[in-house]
């Protein structure tokens, strides 16, 4: 698969799987604009890629909670260069039963998880900022949207929402030739990974419930970076409004015996 003059944004750029979608299409040739909280991080990825890729790509600072400032980033980048799409890979757990929602923490996670697509999407979609004939959207979602576990009512309903908006926008682009798709992996080895399991599961039981959930093991980056080129790809060129699910044998979250009681 070859992308080399292709140009994409990532959300979540600095981290776990969207740090390696940014190093793997990077290798490939693409040109980047890297989008995350932390400039010290971005600058420090965006000259890690530049000497990787010896293309010259791009960073932007976001903040989930003013989402106007995607549309700024999106609308300085895309002047210079048609978007061939975007990935949008930042995301958020934050665990917590119904006894201790409240809206701050709601809002804050829906609006990383879910709103954010929105609003790049809006931005990146406007009337001559994309190819119109090789456009290709990928949002990361989660095997949580099709399962159940404690604590996590409102990021699975987060993620679920996300993979609604992806076949209703996949829809509605589809006769403009944009095709925008889903990769929901269960459990993948990444720092949101290390946090959750270490703070709420005890290591017995993460080691026993993984063997059982994931018969084929604990998923990499790698392995959802390759997914999501696949389907940024033209060999994925009449698919769109699906959701790949990456489950690694299982299904279910299934840890069951996590320290999130009621």
């Amino acid at each position: 698969m070859d992308f080399k003059d292709k140009t994409y944004i990532i959300t979540g750029a600095t981290s776990g799987i969207g740090r390696c979608i940014a190093r793997t299409l990077a290798k490939k040739g693409a040109r980047l604009l890297l989008l995350g909280r932390d400039i010290k991080r971005l600058n420090s990825l965006k000259n890690e890629l530049n000497l990787l890729s010896q293309t010259s790509h791009s960073v932007a600072v976001f903040d989930s909670n003013n989402l106007d400032s995607i549309e700024s980033a999106v609308a300085e980048f895309a002047s210079k260069f048609k978007l061939n799409g975007f990935i949008h890979s930042a995301g958020a757990l934050n665990p917590m039963l119904l006894r201790d929602l409240n809206l701050a923490k709601m809002h804050e996670l829906i609006n990383i998880n879910l709103l954010t697509f929105f609003a790049l999407a809006k931005s990146a979609l406007k009337h001559g900022r994309y190819a119109k004939s090789d456009t290709s959207i990928v949002a990361i979602s989660s095997m949580a949207a099709f399962g159940a576990e404690p604590g996590l009512s409102v990021y699975s309903a987060s993620k679920a929402a996300l993979n609604s908006a992806v076949r209703s926008l996949a829809k509605e682009y589809s006769k403009k030739g944009v095709r925008i798709n889903a990769v929901a992996p269960l459990f993948v080895n990444t720092p949101m990974y290390e946090s959750f399991t270490s703070e709420f599961i005890s290591q017995e039981t993460q080691n026993e419930r993984l063997k059982e959930i994931m018969p084929l093991g604990l998923i990499e980056p790698k392995e959802v970076a390759d997914s999501v080129l696949f389907l940024l790809s033209s060999k994925a060129s009449r698919i769109t409004g699906e959701c790949l699910k990456i489950s690694s044998g299982g299904g279910d979250l299934g840890f069951g015996n996590s320290k999130f009681e009621c």
